[in-house]
């Protein structure tokens, strides 16, 4: 007599079916992860340029290895050092100008056709201005000229745009490195590239570039009233393409108009863009108050051991922030104060456009340059926008200081940099390491991470 399942022992035979196939499925997934990235290991000459996973500029001054590994990150081996360059790098060599793109992308060609490449891409300078996209809201353009109408940027060659879910965009090359809160449209001689929009507009076509790979951009266009007039020029996209191309997002603008509908006058306030840099950020904004109707007009500024409300001057355009801490992320606040607008004495404050900045990393370096006997030779290159006025190369050899040799400053900023060396003697063990301390900049200590170590075997 042949004995029946019980229920519960089915339960179980069905749940233990389900965690093998999900282990089998698991394992499928880990075995084309491991199997699918790309094995080639590529040269990267002296003079590229390029950007890090963490959008720190790298410059290099001898060839390189790059070499994508299982986790589709890019790592560029140069100088006993790696660095992880993020899923897709971009390198441009300032000797012959020629642009390479390393990891997966897609080519919009300029009458619609999308071509695929899984590896890289090698573009000439020369030839028809082009348009990759690197990932979701990434993008690079090749064009001997980019620029916007009214040239607020005006750059050369190439330019890679990331988009954020609001919009917005962060501008790199080898000579810009911008963050704009302003809708752009990037113009190049054979398209038009709206950048808040991920559209190409090319001639009376427009691209969707969001219908490549799909987008996680949440921009949405403001609404925009138009009078009987207005309505008969023409609507859709080319109406706002037209009317847009200068406007800015977040931005506060009231206009007075006279009984004949004519402007009269027209008070905005603005923030354009932000530029990191190490130790300071610079930050441009646009005020226009002709009947000086903003009280004031300032930033707050929160971050690593920083909070400060900065009252700006509404007759400039840039303000330098200084003081920042190296590879610290702050949020930036840009507001106005005015009395109300129906004439009362209520006071007005509000905030226009909030964002997040991060500094750049420290550039500096320390390498083990040479080994002769039980002297060991290093040399010191800082990075030229967060140069230490005082520091210490501090020999160790298993843990334990052998010795110091204090870094001269000047030499240490040279295309050289500063070289020394520690004799260590009957010392010399099997762990040695050279690492800057007691450093100072502006006055203060600060203790940066930059060493270089050494196994003797």
């Amino acid at each position: 007599m042949k004995r029946k399942l019980g229920k519960k022992n089915i339960q179980l035979f069905v749940l233990f079916s389900f965690f093998v196939i999900l282990v089998v499925v698991l394992f499928v997934f880990i075995i084309y992860r491991v199997l699918s990235y790309d094995r080639t290991i590529y040269d990267v000459s002296n003079g590229s340029f390029m950007y890090d996973k963490d959008n720190n500029y790298v410059l290099l001054e001898s060839t390189a290895k790059l070499k994508q590994k299982w986790d589709k990150n890019y790592y560029l081996t140069f100088d006993k050092k790696s660095k992880n360059m993020g899923t897709d790098v971009v390198v441009y060599n300032e000797n012959d100008h020629l642009i390479k793109v390393y990891g997966s992308n897609y080519e919009i060609k300029l009458n619609g056709d999308v071509v695929y490449s899984d590896k890289s891409v090698e573009v000439a300078k020369s030839g028809t201005p082009k348009v990759f996209k690197l990932d979701d809201r990434k993008y690079l353009v090749v064009s001997s000229k980019i620029e916007t109408e009214k040239k607020e940027i005006d750059t050369k060659e190439y330019l890679i745009v990331e988009i954020d879910k609001s919009g917005h965009a962060l501008l790199l090359n080898n000579e810009l490195n911008t963050k704009t809160l302003s809708t752009l449209i990037l113009k190049t001689g054979s398209f038009e590239f709206d950048v808040a929009n991920e559209k190409l507009v090319v001639k009376e076509k427009v691209i969707d570039l969001k219908k490549v790979s799909g987008s996680t951009n949440q921009y949405v266009e403001p609404v925009i009233e138009e009078d009987d007039d207005d309505k008969n020029k023409g609507n859709g996209y080319n109406n706002y393409y037209n009317n847009n191309s200068g406007g800015s997002v977040g931005n506060q603008t009231t206009t007075i108009t006279d009984k004949d509908d004519k402007i009269v006058i027209n008070k905005s306030a603005n923030l354009t863009s932000v530029v990191p840099y190490t130790s300071y950020v610079d930050i441009f904004y646009s005020v226009i108050d002709p009947k000086n109707e903003y009280l004031s007009v300032y930033l707050l500024v929160e971050g690593v051991d920083f909070n400060e409300k900065i009252i700006l001057n509404k007759g400039s355009t840039k303000y330098r922030l200084t003081g920042l801490k190296p590879n610290s992320e702050y949020t930036i606040s840009f507001g106005y104060t005015s009395y109300s607008d129906d004439g009362s004495d209520v006071l007005v404050d509000e905030i226009l456009n909030v964002l997040k900045a991060k500094t750049k990393g420290i550039n500096s370096t320390i390498e083990i340059s040479k080994i002769s006997g039980t002297k060991i030779y290093f040399t010191v290159k800082y990075d030229s926008a967060y140069a230490f006025e005082t520091a210490d190369v501090v020999a160790y050899s298993n843990g334990m200081e052998v010795g110091r040799v204090a870094v001269d400053a000047t030499m240490a900023v040279s295309a050289k940099g500063f070289t020394g060396h520690v004799d260590f003697g009957e010392s010399l063990g099997y762990e040695i390491k050279f690492k800057l301390e007691n450093c100072k900049y502006n006055g203060e200590e600060v203790f940066p991470n930059i060493q270089a170590k050494f196994i003797n075997n």
